[in-house]
């Protein structure tokens, strides 16, 4: 029997201001040292339930996760951030969304990066950042 987390994210839209939101249920994968947020020790996977109009920002704040502690962000096996940037804060999250956060840690095998799907965010973050290197 799996946990249950409850995260309170609230997307301050004026329209929406005293209406009734719903929750939504994303399936959240940490990867390296953030599964420790979850319980695990290398990997952790928990379905959590946000207040709908939820955006990653708001994800990221209620796990505790500093900037300076992710690195790849994956949303529905799209990838929206990268090390070193914040493309994906301000992406909404939706209902049954699959989420992998991968900690700085623990590197996105490289093998799987040629012609991967990004986010429009993280395409404009790179257009205006540069091209990203690994240095080894």
């Amino acid at each position: 029997m799996g946990c249950h987390f409850l995260f309170t994210v609230w997307q301050m839209d004026e329209n929406r201001l005293g209406a009734s939101l719903a929750n939504i249920q994303i399936n959240l994968n940490l990867y390296g040292p953030l599964a420790a947020i979850l319980g695990g020790k290398y990997i952790a996977q928990k379905s959590v339930s946000l207040t709908e109009g939820a955006v990653v920002r708001g994800l990221l704040e209620s796990l505790g996760v500093q900037s300076d502690q992710k690195s790849y962000l994956f949303i529905n096996a799209v990838l929206c951030d990268m090390p070193g940037l914040s493309a994906s804060l301000d992406e909404p999250l939706h209902d049954g969304d699959h989420v992998g956060i991968f900690s700085r840690q623990h590197m996105w095998p490289y093998q799987y990066r040629d012609g991967i799907r990004m986010s429009e965010s993280l395409t404009e973050a790179l257009r205006k950042h540069g091209a990203i290197h690994n240095i080894y």
